[in-house]
């Protein structure tokens, strides 16, 4: 069984590596300095409404002004594990998903979110765990919400929860003048 955490990362990790595919039309957004304050979508996720949605007792991992992270881990065995991340993308949903063409086993649907320009979740699963990841977009900022669950999971519930997120983090977005 692959551990949830390496997976987690290896989904928050693909919308940056997707943004730097393709055309050369599009140059890559400048690297902030290190002592630029830096977005962190913690900021609009607090933990125990985390918790509430998800099912579980949450700790929150937030980083840094410098180096951001956010990612909730249940209290308990069994619970998912969430990160969210961010990329600024000028392109949008649309060309992401365009480059990440169509998949045998996964299925996108598209979430109306209050205040987004678009949505996406990802819901796809194997014997040991289910994976949803969430995109959400407001101008050019796309933000993600990956959650993976072990099994037994309530796949209804984390779908649900995944997308309460999105609204979260695009509110978030909205209030902070970030998009």
């Amino acid at each position: 069984m692959p551990d949830r955490r390496t997976a987690a990362w290896v989904l928050v990790l693909a919308l940056p590596l997707l943004a730097g595919c393709g055309g050369d039309d599009e140059p890559p957004p400048p690297a902030p300095s290190p002592t630029e304050a830096l977005w962190n979508p913690c900021d609009g996720l607090g933990t125990q409404a985390v918790g509430r949605e998800f099912g579980g007792a949450m700790t929150k991992e937030d980083g840094t002004p410098t180096t951001p992270v956010c990612s909730f881990t249940p209290t308990a065995k069994g619970e998912p594990v969430i990160d969210a991340n961010y990329q600024i993308y000028a392109a949008g949903l649309d060309a992401i998903f365009e480059r990440l063409g169509e998949s045998e086993t996964a299925v996108v649907t598209r979430p109306k979110v209050a205040g987004a320009d678009d949505a996406r979740v990802v819901i796809d699963s194997d014997d040991d765990q289910l994976y949803v990841s969430g995109f959400v977009q407001n101008g050019d900022l796309i933000q993600t919400v990956d959650a993976i669950d072990p099994t037994p999971y309530d796949k209804e519930r984390v779908v649900r929860a995944v997308t309460w997120a999105l609204g979260r983090l695009s509110a978030h977005a909205r209030e902070a003048n970030v998009s």
